[in-house]
């Protein structure tokens, strides 16, 4: 038996013949699968679990609280071991599988295309634990950083594209790119850069426009003046 662990994109736990239910899906167990996810084999100690799991807790009410946790969630598994370690914490990788740690390890291998197409989605996505602040100012720190990996990878694949004269594959990459951060004025640039270069002047001023005005209307910033620059030519009709 299997487990797969989805943090991206929302949070589920599956089995190899579907979804699992009941008590192994209590919201603060799977928060539990998130944290040590997130972690991989650095693992987490169990002193920072409690800090986000019952931060208002005192010490040893939390630390009954974490070891029946993880005695219950054993006992589910028909005493597999889900988790391992001591002081430190960590998921068993011959009992569990999650999309965070593929994405993270493709990254790290250098492997940016596999890594894009394991993101499903912004980091727990629609799960929330009530009245846990710790845990959710946590969530949000990791899904700004795992949506910067991304972003970093489809910059990656973007200059990869371009190197290789593929103007409409880069063009492609760097609008997911802006997808993930789309007042990032740079990323603005080299997608219209990309998109006139592909011969798409009129993607590339609609671009152009459409990140001024989310850069005005969020920010109340300016375009970058080599941007602005960029869209008077295309519209005299020179190239990029």
């Amino acid at each position: 038996m299997m487990l797969r662990l989805t943090v991206l994109g929302g949070l589920t736990l599956e089995l190899e013949d579907g979804l699992v239910s009941g008590a192994m899906t209590q919201r603060r167990r799977l928060a539990l699968l998130a944290l040590l996810a997130v972690a991989r084999q650095r693992g987490l100690s169990r002193d920072k679990v409690m800090a986000y799991l019952w931060p208002e807790s005192d010490a040893a009410r939390a630390r009954h609280a974490l070891n029946q946790l993880l005695y219950l969630q054993r006992r589910l598994l028909a005493g597999r071991e889900l988790f391992l370690g001591g002081k430190t914490l960590r998921l068993n990788p011959a009992v569990i599988g999650t999309d965070v740690g593929e994405f993270e390890d493709a990254l790290d291998r250098g492997e940016l295309e596999a890594a894009v197409g394991v993101y499903g989605g912004a980091f727990l996505d629609g799960f929330f634990l009530k009245d846990v602040p710790a845990f959710e100012q946590w969530a949000d720190l990791e899904r700004h950083r795992l949506a910067r990996r991304l972003s970093g990878a489809q910059v990656g694949l973007a200059n990869a594209a371009a190197a290789r004269g593929d103007q409409a594959g880069a063009a492609e990459w760097w609008r997911r790119a802006a997808d993930i951060d789309p007042l990032d004025s740079q990323i603005a640039l080299d997608v219209v850069q990309a998109l006139a270069a592909a011969g798409n002047t009129a993607g590339a001023l609609r671009h152009a426009l459409q990140h001024g005005e989310r850069l005005h209307h969020e920010l109340g910033l300016a375009p970058d003046p080599r941007l602005i620059l960029l869209t008077e030519r295309l519209r005299c009709g020179a190239s990029p």
